[in-house]
């Protein structure tokens, strides 16, 4: 065997190429090793059988492992009180599957160790085979991270993660986490990349007969087995982002060896800075020395595009062209599409071969590229202005044979001395919407930019682009609809866009549009997703742990419970009061009521923030200018949190001696931990903005003159003593009506508390609730509700019970009526 070392290695007719490697690469791309005879198998051709490309030893990140981290965490997650309902359903499914019969009672048994110990220890060994034991070391890290998780759950959840015994599930091993299965999917996972195509499949296989195997032989239940699978997974993912894993794509030497398969001579194979997931992107010379690029669609290509796919559809409202999963159609779409924009009139790359190479089968895309350097690397701010002025003519040819690039900018704009030529149409479709046309043209007006000025690409955008086609274009000019390159060349030049936009309607004469919604989901609502399952997890753990609550309802006095509905209609009245003290001048009680009926709506929707917006809104629409609503909304809505703390910090000396500590309940435990959450998250932001010189100016610059307004708006209601008492009455007495509310329902199933208790209960709920990003605090509210009474000695059924009425009529019909008054004011123009 040679020398570790720099080997060389030489396609038929090229230049030698050398790889940093132990072994040498063939013409066929896998490595070979040469002993004195052929008789003994060795180690360099069981890497040929078992594992994949190995891309040159790189190591990757992906955003996709960060997925699927987050998915484990949220199946982990959502599964723990699935497991304490003991639902049964589940119980259905063991009672169907298990005991198998005792003919083959012995084969299931087989089949679960095989696919578990065995695929294992499988692994392990091949693991031996990867150069420099890398992936030996990965899956030994692999499988103890999934071991000591396990272990951490189980002292944390108990060892049946707190499933009640039941008789129905005798015989069944009830244990939780499954630590076998895990270790499995953990080592497998993580073993996968540095696979062949085919292992994988056979791996996948015998993990998923194993999973179904310990269900049917009663060694694990069904939901606890697919949990502790989402437990190894979700370590692979975390190791992979932390070490990240092969590229599963051939490297630039096994290219060179291999390329001559697709009947093409390219010498110089190197690979390009800039790469995108899933396909690697290489360059070479041709036999007149012109330069070739070569697009390699690896293994990963399929799974890269589908979940950009996902991604784009999930958080972008354009979720791009069509999906195409195979390999063969990816580079036959881009060489279609290449000639089909070739064809109209762009110049383009010539496709010289397209297809399979390499004993891995990786598809390629091989293209002769005119000489010249891409946009990013070109010096537009010498350029002539003719250059500008061809570049969006291009685009205007591509937009006139209804083909959208994808992807246009620095990298794939090329200036060369033939033209401007335009490459690389992997994400390119063809017919497409005008939206996706326009983002085309507003990309490359960033990229020309960002190389030549605001100022020069606005003014050849005036000399080439008509009213209709610059103002379709200004709609998407924005980051979202940019090249990565652009975006990161932004980071310094934060006020481009701006200026761009404006440069351009200027030259055609137009005003600024407003910007499309590129994005489907913002930060903002993705925070109230996450709050909205933190909300699901809380209430559905509280009703898991509260099986007699039902019959509680069933038996509730309907008297009190037409009382607390009535109650429940009152906080609103009480804050319209609130409404008309925070503003100088008189506004009409029937519309400050019907903006209060409406906030029950939108606060579902969008929490306080959306609610103080509307309140801000309703003032300018009644003639107040916008620095006097908006210090009148934030006086409103301070009202109502001032007059929470003054009621809990008069409740607490006379609830102290009612409440007691916590037990077992895991009811409780889960609001202590919310609790602590908040307490940390608030820690942590105050100490960023006490810390951090900028963020703690960047603070003063924004809040300070907001808090000058609201001072002067104060002093001149105060002007007023009738003011003052409509903002201190309201806001004292929609708290006391909402604590009124939650005692009726406390009443109507026989129980009852002081005043002082359920202030001070309602109080560190409310809390809770608004610091948690949940729509209308659903689940985290109640969860702090049912704590709260339940530490000051109510049963934990009768409290269930009586939050779940009071959240009935206070937060759950509400926004139906809500909803009908906020159309209303709509109609009538009041917000």
């Amino acid at each position: 065997m040679s020398a570790a070392g720099d080997s060389p290695v030489t396609a038929p007719g090229d230049a030698p190429v050398t790889v940093a490697d132990d072994a040498l690469v063939t013409a066929e791309g896998e490595a070979a090793v040469t002993t004195a005879d052929d008789g003994p198998v060795t180690a360099g051709r069981l890497r040929a059988v078992f594992l994949g490309p190995r891309g040159g030893g790189t190591m990757r990140r992906r955003a996709s492992d960060a997925f699927r981290l987050g998915f484990a965490i949220v199946i982990v997650a959502a599964s723990i009180p699935v497991m304490r309902a003991n639902s049964a359903a589940e119980i259905a499914i063991v009672h169907a599957l298990h005991p198998p019969p005792a003919a083959i009672s012995w084969l299931v048994t087989t089949m679960f160790w095989l696919g578990s110990v065995g695929v294992v220890l499988v692994l392990a060994v091949l693991a031996l085979l990867v150069p420099r034991l890398a992936a030996a070391r990965q899956v030994v890290v692999a499988g103890l991270a999934a071991w000591a998780a396990c272990a951490l759950l189980a002292a944390a959840l108990g060892p049946d993660a707190g499933r009640p015994d039941t008789p129905e599930l005798a015989g069944v091993h009830a244990g939780y986490p499954v630590v076998l299965l895990a270790i499995t999917i953990a080592v497998a996972a993580t073993a996968l990349p540095y696979l062949r195509r085919a292992m994988h499949r056979l791996v996948s296989f015998l993990i998923a007969v194993a999973v179904i195997a310990g269900v049917v032989d009663g060694l694990a239940l069904p939901v606890n087995a697919l949990s502790s699978v989402a437990i190894g997974w979700g370590i692979a993912a975390a190791l992979h982002l932390a070490l990240g894993s092969p590229l599963g794509l051939p490297s630039a030497a096994e290219v060179a060896g291999g390329i001559a398969d697709l009947g093409v001579t390219v010498t110089g194979v190197a690979r390009v800075p800039r790469q995108v997931w899933g396909v690697e992107k290489f360059t070479g010379r041709d036999g007149t020395g012109g330069t070739v690029e070569l697009s390699v669609y690896g293994r990963d290509a399929a799974d890269a595009r589908a979940l950009a796919k996902l991604w784009r559809f999930c958080f972008f409202r354009d979720s791009g062209p069509t999906l195409i999963l195979g390999r063969d159609l990816l580079v036959e779409h881009e060489a279609y599409l290449t000639l089909m924009a070739g064809q109209a009139g762009v110049l383009v790359p010539e496709v010289l071969a397209v297809g399979r190479f390499g004993p891995s089968g990786d598809t390629a895309i091989v293209t002769r590229v005119p000489s010249g350097p891409v946009l990013a690397d070109a010096e537009l701010s010498t350029a002539p202005d003719g250059t500008l002025d061809e570049i969006l003519t291009t685009v205007l040819r591509l937009r006139a044979a209804g083909l959208a690039h994808g992807a246009l900018g620095q990298d794939t704009v090329v200036l060369s001395a033939q033209g401007v030529c335009v490459k690389a149409f992997r994400s390119a479709s063809s017919p497409a919407p005008v939206s996706r046309l326009d983002a085309d043209l507003a990309a490359v007006l960033a990229a020309t930019a960002v190389r030549a000025g605001a100022e020069r690409a606005a003014a050849a955008a005036g000399r080439v682009l008509d009213a209709d086609t610059a103002r379709g274009a200004l709609v998407h000019l924005q980051r979202a609809e940019l090249d990565p390159v652009t975006v990161g060349a932004l980071r310094e030049h934060k006020e481009l866009l701006t200026e761009l936009r404006a440069a351009v309607a200027r030259g055609a004469g137009i005003e600024v549009p407003k910007l499309a919604e590129a994005k489907r989901i913002s930060w903002f609502n993705l925070a109230f997703a996450i709050g909205s399952l933190i909300g699901v997890w809380a209430i559905i753990g509280v009703l898991s742990e509260a099986s007699g609550t039902l019959a509680v309802i069933k038996g509730a006095s309907w008297g009190w419970v037409t009382l607390a509905f009535v109650l429940a209609l009152l906080p609103v009245a009480a804050q319209a009061w609130v409404l008309i003290g925070a503003v100088p001048g008189q506004l009409p009680y029937g519309r400050c009521l019907a903006l209060e009926t409406a906030n029950e709506f939108i606060g579902l929707v969008g929490g306080d923030v959306a609610r103080f917006a509307v309140r801000v809104r309703f003032f300018q629409r009644q003639g107040y200018d916008a620095a006097a609503a908006l210090s009148s909304g934030a006086i409103a809505s301070a009202a109502s949190w001032v007059a929470k703390g003054l009621l809990f910090l008069v409740s607490i000396p006379l609830a102290a001696g009612t409440f007691r500590a916590p037990g077992e309940s895991g009811g409780s435990q889960r609001t202590v931990w919310i609790i602590i959450g908040v307490i940390v998250a608030v820690g942590v932001v105050a100490s960023l903005f006490t810390l951090i010189p900028r963020l703690r100016r960047l603070a003063s610059a924004r809040v300070r003159p907001h808090l000058v307004q609201i001072w002067a708006d104060i002093k001149t209601i105060a002007t007023e003593p009738r003011k003052i008492c409509y903002v201190l009455a309201g806001s004292v007495l929609s708290q006391l009506f909402v604590a009124f509310a939650l005692g009726a329902s406390l009443h109507a199933v026989g129980e009852q508390a002081s005043l002082a208790t359920l202030l001070v209960v309602i109080t560190a709920a409310s809390v809770i609730g608004g610091a948690v990003p949940v729509p209308g605090g659903l689940g985290v509210v109640e969860a702090g509700l049912i704590a709260g009474l339940t530490s000051a000695g109510v049963p934990q059924s009768q409290a269930v019970a009586a939050v779940f009425i009071q959240r009935l009529f206070t937060a759950y019909l509400p926004p139906i009526w809500g909803w009908v008054t906020l159309a209303w004011m709509r109609r009538r123009e009041y917000v």
